[in-house]
């Protein structure tokens, strides 16, 4: 097993036990905003948009 997939095990582990707190943990890191009413807006906010996704466009193939 690759460390790639031992982060992706982690990851997806991480989603799957507490999906809203891993998307404002990972909306904290890439924004440095570490305010937990902020963060919660952002959640909902991305939950309610079909067309927002937490990658960059760059990554797409």
């Amino acid at each position: 097993m690759t460390n790639i997939d031992i982060f992706k095990q982690q990851i997806q582990e991480m989603m799957n036990t507490d999906y809203p707190s891993f998307v404002e943990a990972f909306v904290s890191i890439e924004t440095g905003e570490t305010n937990k009413e902020v963060l919660e807006t952002l959640y909902h906010r991305y939950m309610d948009r079909d067309d927002v996704t937490l990658l960059n466009e760059f990554f797409s193939k």
